[in-house]
């Protein structure tokens, strides 16, 4: 298996999923904030609490998911797992995206808050890569 080849694939996958965030931003953004959202705080609590349930169950899936148990030589379990695993990341990212604009509702933009969700989503991307050179490194041993 060319180990190249699926590192390319995965980096394909993220910079497709950086540009969604950035096409997803403003809409999600302004769509909360002319929201009734803004003025009832209770409720923006409430629906923060739903959205960061779909962020956590996506993160367990992340973390779960290994590319080590596919056929690496199949091109249908390669490409189904960058989208299983770009899924994941897409409902991770949206989440964040959301829960960054709900927290700006209830307590105003806070860079450091902004910060930590990205250094978040960087943390779901290393791990997937890290588990793509967790395959070369079975590979190299053998």
């Amino acid at each position: 298996m060319n180990i190249e080849r699926i590192v390319k694939e995965n980096i394909y996958k993220n910079i497709i999923l950086v540009i969604l965030f950035g096409l997803l931003f403003f809409p999600i953004d302004s769509f909360l904030m002319n929201s009734s959202l803004v003025n009832d705080k209770p409720l923006a609590g409430d629906v923060l609490v739903a959205v960061s349930i779909f962020a956590v169950i996506s993160c367990f899936g992340c973390f779960a998911y290994t590319y080590e148990k596919i056929n690496q030589k199949s091109n249908f379990q390669r490409y189904l797992s960058h989208v299983t695993t770009g899924i994941y990341l897409l409902i991770i990212g949206t989440s964040l995206i959301f829960i960054r604009v709900l927290l700006s509702i209830l307590m105003g933009p806070f860079i450091l808050v902004d910060i930590m969700f990205i250094l978040l989503y960087l943390a779901c991307v290393g791990y997937d890569f890290w588990d793509l050179f967790r395959i070369t490194n079975k590979q190299s041993i053998r």
